[in-house]
């Protein structure tokens, strides 16, 4: 995608630096009206972000330019909570659409994506025809198989049909699968298969925060509400306004939000923390979870009426060893896009390497096959991946790993339970905080196991905890 980034440099450079490296993007900085009247007069842009807090010029009357110019560009909006005269701006101009700050880098992605021209354009917009929305393809259509979710794997095939019946509807989904099976991943074709492709895809990480902060981060607050509410704030519920709010691990919502999220599934309403007023939110609940909830009902952690709210249709994606076709091609497609963040050629995966693959059963699924597969793109400099870089990996592939309750030493028991978790984690501070260990702890314990793990690479972490101002 060629996109033109506008806002005060040093931002722009930082969110170009964090949010935009690899080959996804192609991005041009801009930083004042003359450079972005320069960009559109050279060159053409699928879409066009701007920072409505930027101090060196004008944001509203760098969008009258583009409107003025590129008539056709799409243009998102990035704007501050309690922007009121950002906000006029957006609505006069016709902004295609517009995120609150802070916010994930993902969810910037995926608006992006949603709102993105087929075809760049530049100076020449209003000759352009606008792209009418493209058709979600039956279910049956050759189409299918460019998705990066689809194989010819009957499990994966399966999931993905039902996925697409129902991404036409507006019905709450509930996505239900272990840790990285690709829940994320398949709320988000859920999305860009949907009528509403063309609004926010937002993401809320329940287990992520403490209450006080989740709830916040979902609704918004008002000035004053707790401390450290030095402003109005917007949750992610009215930065999806119009889109899909996806609801990452449900499971782990407090039972204290429970009653407020299923008033937004059952009315549509909600109020932002120390506000009376009652506002009105349209937007697509998806939701997902590694838990059962069936269980977490019967034990009183989960309402019932909340369930049934969410699971009006019910998705599971299955782990990665009941879709063994799907492993190879995975991790091709693992291999070759990391190999392009990192610069360098791509090898290729032995004989050994894909037979190995095949057997191993990847209790991490998704999630581990792409960490060990980073991993060894990093530190082997062969153009053959054999076994030997996964070290580790398939010595225990055969091995039982020990169920609670075995006659096993709690030493084996604690080293499989880390083994696992790890491998689930999209980072080490993550794998930390599930276990309820300090980071240095979890270091010093993954030393003294025999097994290889996971190695995560600091410089590779995902982007989707960092928040930009």
């Amino acid at each position: 995608m060629k996109l033109l980034l506008i806002g005060d440099e040093r931002k722009n450079r930082r969110m170009c630096s964090w949010g935009f490296s690899g080959n996804s993007y192609r991005v041009r900085l801009a930083n004042s009206r003359p450079m972005v009247d320069v960009a559109l007069a050279n060159e053409s842009f699928h879409a066009a972000c701007i920072d409505f807090k930027m101090q060196e010029d004008n944001p509203a009357a760098i969008v009258e330019t583009l409107r003025t110019t590129a008539a056709k560009l799409p243009i998102v909006a990035l704007i501050g909570a309690g922007d009121s005269k950002g906000m006029a701006a957006l609505k006069f101009f016709g902004v295609s659409a517009h995120l609150v700050t802070p916010f994930a880098i993902e969810d910037l992605h995926a608006v992006l994506r949603a709102n993105a021209l087929a075809d760049s354009v530049g100076a020449d917009a209003a000759t352009v025809p606008v792209p009418t929305p493209r058709a979600v393809a039956p279910v049956d259509a050759p189409a299918l198989n460019h998705s990066t979710m689809m194989t010819n794997d009957d499990a994966a095939r399966r999931m993905l049909e039902l996925a697409l019946r129902a991404a036409n509807s507006h019905a709450a989904i509930l996505i239900l699968g272990e840790t990285g099976t690709g829940k994320t991943q398949l709320a988000q074709t859920i999305h860009q298969n949907s009528p509403i492709r063309h609004k926010p895809f937002i993401t809320v990480n329940c287990p992520c925060l403490s209450h006080e902060l989740l709830e916040s981060d979902l609704f918004g607050h008002v000035r004053g509400a707790f401390t450290g509410a030095v402003q109005d704030t917007w949750g992610k519920v009215a930065a999806a306004e119009g889109g899909t709010l996806f609801l990452d691990e449900i499971g782990d919502l407090p039972m204290t939000l429970q009653p407020k999220l299923l008033r937004l599934l059952q009315d549509k309403l909600y109020e932002r923390v120390g506000e009376t007023t009652s506002r009105r939110a349209h937007v697509r609940i998806v939701a997902a979870t590694n838990r059962d909830l069936k269980r977490e009902v019967a034990a009183g952690r989960f309402r019932e009426d909340l369930y049934y709210r969410l699971n009006v249709i019910a998705i599971e994606a299955p782990p990665l060893r009941r879709r063994p076709l799907q492993i190879l091609g995975a991790a091709e497609r693992f291999l070759t896009g990391i190999c392009q963040q990192l610069g360098r050629p791509c090898p290729q995966f032995s004989i050994g390497t894909r037979r190995e693959f095949e057997q191993y059963s990847w209790p991490g699924n998704l999630r581990e096959l792409r960490n060990v597969i980073e991993r060894a793109a990093i530190l082997s400099t062969s153009a053959v991946l054999e076994p030997s870089d996964f070290p580790g990996l398939f010595t225990r592939a055969g091995t039982a790993l020990p169920q609670v309750g075995a006659l096993v030493s709690l030493h084996r028991l604690e080293a499989a339970h880390i083994q696992m978790v790890v491998a689930s984690s999209s980072s080490l501070e993550e794998a930390a905080r599930i276990l309820e260990i300090d980071k240095s702890t979890l270091y010093r314990k993954r030393k003294q196991m025999e097994s290889g793990v996971t190695v995560f690479t600091p410089s590779y972490e995902p982007a989707s905890a960092e928040a930009f101002a």
